[in-house]
């Protein structure tokens, strides 16, 4: 019945059917074992699998901890300030350099990295206040400031699943009910990688059988290698062409190319202008709704 809700290990558990309920139905014993507890509906369950819960806490104490930095960001109560304002806070830098985001970016677009490592250096304090942390884990999301501003944070880090897609439903929903703005990184490699995908050679054999289809059917013989390259190759080139942010940044389909060392400074600049706009921060009046 919350909109974020802490878990504590060995402690906290949620059930559609409590223990008893479980014995008495299917026999399986879970009273007094805290292990089979915990598998039932304890804090591991709730916030890796189904993701009833937000936050695991080892103890009470980080459980106090954690709540602290969930109310950093539910707003305060000067109504002559929009609600995200109100959450401004003093400009920080962060602790790591932005300098080391040309070592974390690799140049080679098919590879992934850690966005974490990329959040670190943009945000006041490389403090993240991360949400749903152990569920959905390709998709990152949560809160942090930059140059003083509150900000939601939704980073993809690797391919994105049905559990991903419910937890960033949750967490947009979160920000427009607090007026929060979003900050969308994208981190989209394009590639499966990885030895097993490189070494069956998925691409060229797709292709191939693709291409062996459509000869059968016309009566003709089957490509030969350099025919295949042949054919391949005006696809390849386009998007090697289209690919580059040059050419859409050309076209005016976004705002500019940036030094990624720059990023941090851009993010306040746009923040500090959309935090002058009248309806900064509206939204309309619903609840979050959980998964």
């Amino acid at each position: 019945m919350s909109d974020e809700n802490i878990i504590v290990k060995r402690n906290g558990t949620i059930f559609l059917g409590g223990p008893p309920l479980v014995k008495a139905s299917t026999g399986e014993e879970f009273v007094c074992d805290p292990c089979l507890r915990e598998d039932l509906g304890g804090a591991d369950v709730h916030t890796s699998k189904s993701g009833v819960a937000d936050h695991f806490a080892e103890n009470e104490p980080q459980a106090l901890a954690m709540c602290r930095e969930v109310l950093k960001y539910t707003g305060g109560h000067d109504a002559a300030l929009p609600e995200a304002l109100q959450l401004h806070v003093e400009p920080e830098e962060p602790l790591l350099d932005a300098e080391e985001l040309l070592g974390i970016i690799p140049e080679d677009n098919s590879k992934a990295f850690e966005v974490r490592q990329v959040i670190a250096r943009l945000v006041d304090g490389s403090r993240f206040h991360e949400f749903k942390a152990r569920y959905g884990v390709t998709l990152v999301c949560g809160f942090a400031h930059i140059h003083g501003y509150p900000v939601g944070i939704v980073a993809n880090n690797g391919i994105l699943f049905g559990e991903s897609a419910q937890k960033g439903a949750h967490f947009v929903q979160l920000c427009g009910q607090r007026k929060i703005p979003l900050l969308f990184l994208q981190n989209i490699t394009g590639f499966m990688v990885g030895k097993a995908y490189e070494n069956s050679g998925i691409a060229r054999d797709g292709a191939k059988m693709v291409n062996a289809d459509q000869l059968k059917r016309q009566g003709k013989a089957a490509m030969t290698e350099k025919e295949l390259s042949d054919f391949k190759k005006p696809t390849l080139e386009k998007y090697e062409a289209e690919g580059s942010a040059y050419h859409s940044t050309s076209r005016l389909w976004d705002d500019g190319i940036i030094d990624p060392r720059d990023t941090r400074h851009v993010l306040g600049r746009c923040l500090r202008v959309c935090s002058r706009s009248p309806g900064y921060g509206s939204t309309g009046a619903y609840g979050v709704f959980r998964m």
